[in-house]
């Protein structure tokens, strides 16, 4: 500011915006460029022209682009041009455009594009964050598999509030106690033993809108009015239904209302992406064209916080409330719940309160948009140490891990590795060797136990081609783990996977003084081309199609 105020007229006064005034001449352009680009105080610049006498618009541009020119710091900024005028500016934005920079007809345009920087900027930022799995959560999927399991061999393919309960506690979410009532003296007695307020629901798969007939009472507060609800919730469904199979009425807990906010999460089934998690306000129906904020699973806390974030800003979520704001961490973790029971149980084609379930057959991978965490790969090997080891897929949260597994990697074997010096490892570098495509590339790591936590001893990656035909492998082991047939065994197991995953070749390159892994090549029946003009060796093993 008082860089601006010396070198400006005293009647143009420094602020943001700086308006350098109707009679601003292509001096008084340069001396306040000249005082801005001296700073480090902004990020991004809009230069505004309006064209006028006193500053015609092609010598305004033309020591506007001479000035950049000069600054030192012009690399470092985002600069934007907008000279106005349909015909009296276009040579001037022609001259903008020939010194490579951006400018545009009208101010809008100019801050539309740059919002556009800065949305694909986040979006690249948030695409390359650590994501977070939730801490402490326990999942029995063994029984939930078996509960599937045993509704499905019974035809049933339709559950109840009731039943999908156990099913959803066993991921960690908490649910009401729900109970099942034969008619209304039942529901009383099971209203008794839950504690008022209660609210029943008729229960009949052939009445697809209980509003149909109020067949949902909340907040019922004595045995009376649960008496009164249930009967008539009977007799109508009986009077406008008659051939409707009635299987009697739930009664649940309600939920203490003060300071919540009512949400709907719900799955569904899209042709193309597969299942699509729904998150938005649940105190009204979703009517088309209602604002719903939508996710591919498999969902991180990262991902989930995200989608909560992105259901605010499209108004599907509202967080209005100063005494009770919305808990986004909870939210995140119920979502991340929800995204591992659907990627779990393959046959859970819609979850809301209740759940549809049909039988699935094929790929379990390519159900999903994005291929899940391939848990099926994880194995658990002995050293020669008898150290027990677990071989598994990388995880984008193992980023912290790797890097700590790198620092304990010598500079030769990283240059083996990498054929160049690597004085350190972005954040950056770090999130695209973790954050994979399962389907298109593999990262398997050797994780053991040290002190109650996991570290990684050695990691071997695989990169396919497009036609899933030939790829690229890689071993590196902790420099100071070796002869413990690490590297063996988790080359072993990338050529395994390869193989089942129909790939036909896998090749590497490495150099001539890296005797171990040459070795190793060789012994595993890889052929060896040493080329010493080039000082690398080519290593190539032709793999056999997977028997069943």
């Amino acid at each position: 500011m008082a860089a601006l105020a010396q070198a400006l007229p005293a009647t143009v006064k420094p602020g943001n915006p700086l308006d350098l005034a109707d009679d601003a001449t292509p001096e008084r352009y340069r001396a306040a460029l000249s005082a801005l680009m001296g700073s480090k105080d902004f990020d991004a610049l809009l230069i505004i022209h309006a064209p006028s006498a006193a500053a015609p618009s092609s010598e305004t541009a033309r020591e506007v682009i001479d000035t950049l020119a000069e600054a030192a710091r012009s690399g470092s900024v985002t600069l934007l041009t907008n000279w106005s005028g349909e015909y009296s500016s276009q040579q001037a934005r022609r001259l903008f455009t020939e010194a490579g920079l951006p400018t545009y007809r009208t101010p809008e345009g100019a801050v539309t594009a740059f919002m556009h920087m800065a949305e694909y900027r986040r979006n690249q930022r948030q695409l390359m964050e650590t994501p977070a799995l939730p801490v402490g959560l326990t999942v029995d999927a063994a029984h939930v598999h078996q509960m599937i399991r045993e509704a499905l061999d019974q035809g049933i393919t339709r559950l109840e509030t009731h039943e999908v309960r156990p099913i959803v506690e066993a991921y960690g979410i908490k649910t009401l106690p729900t109970w099942i009532a034969a008619d209304s003296d039942d529901a009383v007695r099971l209203s008794e033993g839950l504690g008022y307020p209660v609210a029943p629901k008729l229960r009949s798969a052939d009445i697809a809108h209980k509003s149909d007939v109020q067949g949902v009472m909340l907040a019922l507060r004595n045995a009376a009015e649960v008496a009164q609800a249930a009967s008539a919730m009977l007799e109508r469904a009986a009077v406008t239904y008659p051939a409707a199979r009635i299987e009697g009425l739930s009664v649940q807990s309600m939920a203490s209302r003060d300071g919540t906010q009512e949400l709907r999460i719900s799955v569904e089934q899209d042709s193309v992406f597969g299942p699509l998690i729904l998150l938005g306000d649940g105190e009204s129906d979703w009517r088309a064209g209602a604002p719903v904020a939508v996710a591919l699973p498999p969902l991180n806390m990262a991902l989930a916080h995200h989608l909560v974030l992105q259901g605010l800003k499209m108004g599907a979520l509202r967080n209005h409330r100063p005494l009770y704001p919305l808990d986004l961490a909870a939210l995140s973790q119920l979502l991340v719940q929800v995204s591992d029971l659907v990627v779990d149980c393959t046959e859970i084609t819609a979850l809301n309160v209740s759940l549809q379930l049909s039988e699935y057959h094929g790929d379990l991978g390519a159900l999903l948009a994005i291929r899940p965490y391939p848990r099926q790969l994880e194995s658990v090997v002995t050293l020669n140490n008898s150290q027990r080891c677990l071989f598994r897929p990388i995880l984008p949260e193992d980023e912290p891990l790797l890097k700590a597994f790198i620092g304990l990697v010598t500079r030769d074997d990283l240059y083996y590795r990498y054929f160049s010096e690597i004085s350190e490892f972005t954040h950056e570098d770090l999130a695209y060797m973790t954050q994979i495509d399962y389907d298109r590339e593999m990262a398997f790591v050797a994780v053991v136990q040290q002190q109650d936590r996991e570290v990684i001893i050695g990691v071997t990656r695989v990169i396919a081609d497009p036609d899933n035909t030939d790829a690229e492998f890689a071993v590196l082991v902790r420099s100071d783990l070796k002869k413990l047939g690490l590297g063996r065994m988790l080359l072993e197991k990338m050529i395994d996977y390869a193989r089942a995953h129909g790939l036909q070749r896998l090749t590497a390159i490495t150099m001539h003084n890296n005797r171990g892994m040459i070795t190793l090549a060789r012994k595993l029946g890889f052929t060896v081309d040493i080329q010493m003009q080039d000082g690398i060796v080519a290593l190539s093993l032709a793999l056999e199609p997977a028997t069943a």
